[in-house]
């Protein structure tokens, strides 16, 4: 599979959230902003008030850490974002995966339950959800920050949609195979979800849909 097959899944990934899956999307990004946005409220309801008010010095310290605890509250948020959007959207993940199938001219692929669906999705969120926490401290870090929230969660989203796709048309072990075979292209993919992390999940289904139909094309045009 060349790289050139990664940018075009890409662009034809961004066409099917923004068209055939639009209505997919807004649900997606309406449930997970408003799971983000809930527990940030709770945060600065709850927890915020917890820290005590003074004076002088004492004062202008607590304020600063009021001030932090603000800051942290709202990075903390962004974190948790793509792990709370993964479990919410994968359950979507099928019902997309089987348009853009019908769209590309390949063969439908099996149906998920939708028990499966949601277990899939708290397969994928919640490592991603702990990852994120565990690079929380990176987050304050200017640039570093950035790479490592790509990296992580580009590396992570690239493995697992991947993999939810390719296991519509092949048993597990040969689609880790295939994953493994690709890493490349599979990584893009996996970056470039992850510069939308509301709606991840949706385009992940339609362009590694897409890039698996590009490593079939490839594999009957070699032999």
């Amino acid at each position: 599979m060349k790289i050139g097959a990664a940018f075009s899944a890409i662009r034809g990934g961004l066409g099917d959230v923004f068209g055939r899956l639009a209505l997919m999307a807004i649900l997606c990004v309406i449930g997970a902003a408003a799971a983000t946005g809930a527990a940030a409220w709770g945060a600065f309801t709850y927890v915020l008030p917890l820290i005590p008010e003074g004076t002088g010095f004492w004062g202008a310290m607590l304020d600063l850490a009021d001030w932090l605890a603000g800051a942290g509250i709202v990075v903390l948020a962004i974190a948790l974002s793509p792990g709370i959007s993964m479990m919410i959207g994968s359950a979507l993940f099928d019902v997309a995966a089987g348009r853009v199938e019908k769209a590309v001219g390949v063969p439908p692929g099996r149906m998920v339950p939708l028990g499966e669906g949601l277990a899939n999705g708290l397969r994928i969120g919640l490592p991603a959800l702990g990852l994120n926490l565990l690079a929380l401290p990176i987050l304050f870090v200017p640039v570093a920050n950035i790479v490592v929230f790509l990296l992580l969660n580009g590396g992570l989203m690239g493995r697992e949609f991947f993999s939810l796709a390719a296991v519509r048309r092949m048993s597990w072990k040969e689609a880790s195979d295939l994953r493994k075979k690709h890493p490349l292209p599979v990584l893009i993919v996996g970056l470039a979800a992850a510069l939308f992390p509301f709606v991840a999940p949706l385009f992940g289904a339609a362009a590694m849909t897409r890039l698996i139909a590009a490593s079939k094309t490839d594999t009957s045009s070699a032999s």
